[in-house]
């Protein structure tokens, strides 16, 4: 079904939507592998074993991995801005409290916290380009999207690696501050509430299964 806002969003209003998406996903796809670069200075910082100290890139991963299919109830009840810009809050509160922990339980909390914003905005940001977009245009985009995203991580534990051993590895988390800040003041100008809200109930034993 096309979505009306489709014909009335212009190009250059697409475009700047398009770009904040890409934006968020870059910096919330690089933390996810470059925390891997900055696991032993992690563990080194709190004290901890390795074994204790992965859990910072597997239950980010496991509580992706959750968040991610409730955003697909999510959309469909909560306006598509209100929606994202919490995402990229989320992202953003659980940075803060990563980069001020005083110990790895509250490290674990803000890793926590980025993966639900970041389940939020990957979910949400390809309905949104399904949407805004005309059909002959729908696979580009994608296409453009999902390269983004995808070679972000790839590159992201060397890149780690370098400002690691030039500012430490709470440097990560700043660079991606600045980034999902700037994002979050662009989007709460040019977005707009494009997915239509629906009637729906939250199905709990397929969430569960």
């Amino acid at each position: 079904m096309e979505n009306k806002k489709e014909i009335q969003l212009s190009s250059g209003r697409r475009t700047m939507i398009f770009l904040c998406l890409v934006v968020s996903g870059i910096a919330s796809s690089i933390l996810s592998t470059a925390m891997t670069t900055a696991l032993p200075n992690v563990v080194e910082y709190f004290g901890i074993s390795t074994s204790i100290g992965q859990w910072i890139t597997s239950g980010y991963s496991l509580a992706m991995g959750m968040i991610m299919p409730l955003t697909a109830f999510l959309i469909t009840k909560f306006p598509t801005k209100k929606l994202y810009l919490t995402g990229i809050a989320a992202f953003i509160i659980g940075l803060l409290i990563s980069i001020f922990a005083g110990n790895f339980g509250l490290m674990m909390v803000g890793r926590v916290i980025q993966a639900c914003g970041n389940g939020i905005l990957m979910t949400a940001a390809q309905v949104i380009i399904l949407t805004v977009y005309p059909v002959e245009k729908k696979g580009t985009m994608m296409g453009t999207y999902g390269l983004a995203t995808t070679a972000a991580p790839v590159v992201a534990p060397t890149i780690a690696g370098l400002m690691i051993d030039a500012f430490g590895w709470k440097s990560i988390f700043w660079v991606a501050l600045v980034i999902m800040a700037v994002s979050f003041v662009i989007s709460s100008i040019v977005f707009d509430d494009v997915l239509e809200l629906q009637d729906k109930k939250f199905d709990v034993i397929s969430f569960v299964e």
